[in-house]
């Protein structure tokens, strides 16, 4: 039994759970219109399956039998530079969109993640403009949600 797994998605599921829980309070839309409680009813979900498939794993892990232990165990050394990388992004966000407006930020923030993760430096930026093309389109065209303008004013 890995004891992280279970950690890790029990508090996913728990927090899906208390998530779907919480959006019985929102309001609802006449019409059989999707209201705001949907999209937090989808992560939810989302939260609850995928933690109850590591609490799976975890339990799955425990049940093998250990395989032999390597003669020679290389430690391999821990990252906390990643998780903090990813915080400052998104208080990079929170400051910046206001200011530079959802398409450059956007850009911007999924480009510097990309190349965090090695990714070459054409497809990072290829990639971050058309996946911020398409977060824009389905948000503001479809979904018609206001995104920041910023000073340029698109």
């Amino acid at each position: 039994m890995k004891r992280g797994d279970l950690i890790g998605g029990g508090i996913f599921t728990a927090l899906g759970i208390f998530i779907f829980i919480l959006t019985f309070q929102f309001p609802s839309l006449e019409g059989g219109h999707p209201g705001p409680s949907l999209f937090p009813r989808i992560l939810a979900i989302l939260f609850i399956f995928f933690g109850g498939i590591i609490v799976l794993r975890g339990l799955r892990a425990g049940k093998k039998e250990p395989e032999s232990a390597p003669a020679e165990e290389i430690p391999v050394p821990r990252n906390y530079f990643d998780p903090i990388f990813v915080f400052i992004l998104i208080g990079a966000y929170m400051i910046l969109s206001n200011w530079l407006g959802f398409f450059i930020t956007s850009t911007l923030i999924l480009f510097l993640m990309m190349i965090k993760l090695r990714v070459p430096y054409l497809r990072s930026l290829v990639i971050s403009i058309l996946l911020t093309l398409f977060v824009n389109f389905m948000f503001y065209k479809i979904l018609r949600v206001p995104l920041p303008t910023g000073f340029f004013g698109w």
